[in-house]
C-alpha cells in the first residue's frame, strides 16, 4: 500500500513502518521540514493557501528547491478566508518554479476549482490533485492531470465517488491525508481501515479484485514518485 498524501504523526509514522507503506509526507513550514529530514522520509513541499502570503513563500524558497515535489499547493474558499488575489498570486509563483525546476504539483482545489485548472493550463506538468471535492470540472481536469489521489471518504462523500467512476484506474492514488482527516472522513482514526477501504470501494467500482487493484494503484504511485 501507500499513502500519496499525509500530514506527519508519529502514529502515521510507526503504522507506515509496520505495514511497509510508503508515502509522500507534506510539508508547510520549518518545523515540518525538520520532522521529516530527522526521520528520512520522502516529502513534497509548497506553501499551502491557508498560509499564502509572499514573506512565506520567501522564506519556504529553499525547501521548495530541495524537494522531490512541490505541494500541497492551491486555493481555498470553502475552509480559509485568506485574500483570494494574494493566494492566486502565491499559487502561480510556485507553479512557475515547479515547471522551472521541472518537479511534480499536488493541488489543494478547495472551492477554487475553475481558478486553478485555468492556472495549470498555463504550466503544463505532472499535476496530483489532492481529494477531489467538486462533482463539475472532472473531465476538464482529466485532460490535464496525471494523478487524482482518492479521498478516504469514498463511499460516503457522492464527489469523491464520482470521480472515481469516471476518472481511469491508472490515474488513481491512495492518500488519508493524514489521521486528522482520516477521522473526519470516516469517524474513525483506524488509519489502516481507512486504505484498505480505498482499495475496496475502488475494487467495487471498477469490477476488480482488491488485489489487482491494490498492486494498480502501487504501480501508479510508483510511476508518479520516479518523475
Amino acid at each position: 500500500m501507500h499513502d500519496a498524501h499525509y500530514h506527519y504523526s508519529k502514529e502515521i509514522n510507526q503504522l507506515q513502518n509496520e505495514y511497509g507503506i510508503y508515502g509522500i509526507c507534506n510539508v508547510a513550514n520549518k518545523e515540518e521540514y525538520e520532522i521529516v529530514n530527522r526521520h528520512n522520509l520522502f516529502y513534497s513541499c509548497g506553501v499551502h493557501p491557508w498560509n499564502a502570503n509572499l514573506d512565506t513563500l520567501e522564506s519556504m524558497l529553499p525547501l521548495l528547491k530541495q524537494a522531490s515535489i512541490i505541494g500541497e499547493i492551491g486555493m481555498d474558499s470553502v475552509w480559509c478566508d485568506v485574500n483570494l488575489e494574494i493566494q492566486k498570486e502565491v499559487f502561480e509563483k510556485q507553479l512557475q518554479l515547479a515547471k522551472e525546476w521541472d518537479k511534480p504539483v499536488i493541488l489543494h482545489t478547495k472551492g477554487q476549482e475553475k481558478t486553478i485548472l485555468d492556472l495549470i493550463r498555463k504550466y503544463p506538468n505532472t499535476y496530483v490533485v489532492h481529494w477531489y471535492g467538486c462533482m463539475d470540472y472532472v473531465k476538464e481536469y482529466d485532460e490535464v492531470v496525471s494523478y487524482f489521489t482518492i479521498g478516504p471518504s469514498i463511499g460516503k462523500e457522492e464527489e469523491v465517488t464520482h470521480l472515481v467512476k469516471q476518472v481511469s484506474i491508472d490515474k488513481l492514488l491512495m492518500e488519508s491525508d493524514g489521521i486528522e482527516a482520516v477521522k473526519w472522513a470516516i469517524d474513525s482514526d483506524n488509519y489502516i481501515a481507512a486504505l484498505k477501504n480505498e482499495i475496496t470501494q475502488v475494487a467495487q467500482l471498477k469490477n476488480k479484485t482488491h488485489s489487482e487493484v491494490e498492486s494498480i494503484l502501487d504501480q501508479n504511485f510508483s510511476k508518479l514518485i520516479k518523475k
